[in-house]
């Protein structure tokens, strides 16, 4: 009887007690620092393919932009713009637009598809002459 009752009571705590829901674990704040700069920031570029190019902010820091569309002369050109659309900050490809100087003397404008910051791991790849950023812990 006293076994009954305690396996009674321990059933009856069981569902009286609430549920505790597995909540997942709070994300990691990230400044604005970390995912947006200013296109007055670049000081350099490297075409990765024929779509994708990093951009060197001059901190250690840089983003890797991929276009929606294939310039024609996005190899072979020396110098490249990036312009902001709707503000100052480029946050998310929306924010930025892609201008590649022709052979013609022209130039065309491409929208930005996809927008990531660099690891410093990349970072160091892409550009091995200066010593990458350590990330902050």
């Amino acid at each position: 009887m006293h076994r009954t009752a305690l396996i009674a009571f321990g059933l009856a705590a069981a569902l009286a007690s609430p549920v505790l829901a597995e909540t997942p674990a709070p994300k990691a704040k990230t400044s604005t620092a970390d995912r947006c700069f200013f296109a007055d920031q670049i000081r350099g570029y490297q075409v990765v393919d024929d779509r994708t190019l990093n951009v060197d902010l001059g901190r250690k820091e840089g983003f890797q932009l991929t276009l929606l569309n294939t310039p024609f002369d996005l190899d072979v050109s020396t110098r490249i713009g990036i312009k902001s659309r709707g503000g100052s900050w480029i946050c998310s490809p929306l924010d930025a637009s892609v201008v590649v100087p022709e052979v013609t003397g022209s130039s065309r404008s491409y929208r930005v598809q996809t927008m990531r910051k660099l690891t410093a791991e990349e970072y160091a790849a892409a550009w091995p002459g200066v010593k990458a950023k350590k990330p902050k812990s």
